[in-house]
């Protein structure tokens, strides 16, 4: 073999490692959600009322599939030092915007908690989706949908709709402290959505019955949706045993 062939097959193999590389790269990122965007949390709860600091901050990674306009990026640390804390954020939670009072945005309306781009939309959540009053705002939620399924009247399904929304208000208040009264917090709690979310709510609720399902703040996955839920599902042995095997425990003799 020559040398120019055998410089032509070092480059070609070269490529083809490159390429895989590559390949490989994309179907971990897939896997994971994306390559890891560096986020601010806080080292420690933070309360309301309590300026920004370096030493309150630290730096974390979320995948990028999971980051969206409310995350304060790392870069973003020169502008939010010295705001103040608008709603309370515990020990390692990642940091939003909407948990700053930042210059230009008002913190003690409603309107003012809502990000550029993004919308507030109110729903009924009934005493139900309650929680015991212990709802707030800051908590996080999933909705399910139960509604008839479509082109008949009497058989019901349920269907996750949204997930990893954030609460902006519960029952007129947008503090982010438990009430020691719970009938307060009985009523309408507004959500934060972009506008496309906000018509699938406002559709589903003249459809439908909505109800919240709270999630760890610190929980930003977003789950594959699953298929609806009905009838069939909850008679089958089979099927209640898949949906509960996930919190069986082995036990080791």
């Amino acid at each position: 073999m020559n040398r120019s062939a055998l410089t032509v097959a070092v480059l070609a193999g070269m490529l083809g490692f490159f390429l895989l590389a590559l390949y490989v790269r994309r179907i971990q990122d897939e896997a994971t959600g994306g390559p890891p965007v560096e986020v601010l949390g806080v080292r420690r709860d933070a309360v309301v009322g309590e300026p920004v600091t370096e030493e309150l901050l630290l730096i974390r990674t979320i995948p990028a599939a999971y980051l969206d306009e409310r995350h304060v990026l790392a870069s973003d640390t020169q502008q939010i030092l010295g705001a103040s804390v608008a709603s309370q954020v515990r020990a390692t939670q990642v940091l939003l915007w909407t948990d700053l009072a930042t210059e230009g945005r008002e913190r003690s309306t409603l309107a003012g908690r809502v990000p550029e781009g993004m919308r507030a939309i109110a729903i009924d959540h009934g005493d139900e989706n309650d929680f015991g009053g212990l709802l707030i705002p800051g908590d996080r939620v999933d909705l399910l949908l139960t509604r008839p399924r479509l082109g008949e009247h009497t058989t019901m399904v349920t269907v996750p709709l949204l997930q990893n929304l954030l609460v902006l208000s519960v029952g007129g208040s947008i503090g982010s402290s438990p009430d020691v009264h719970p009938a307060r917090h009985r009523g309408e709690v507004s959500l934060l959505v972009t506008l496309e979310q906000a018509s699938l709510l406002t559709h589903a609720q003249q459809n439908g019955h909505l109800r919240l399902v709270l999630r760890n703040e610190n929980d930003l996955d977003i789950l594959a949706a699953s298929r609806e839920t009905d009838d069939q599902d909850i008679l089958k042995q089979e099927e209640r045993a898949r949906r509960q095997s996930r919190f069986v425990i082995e036990r080791v003799d």
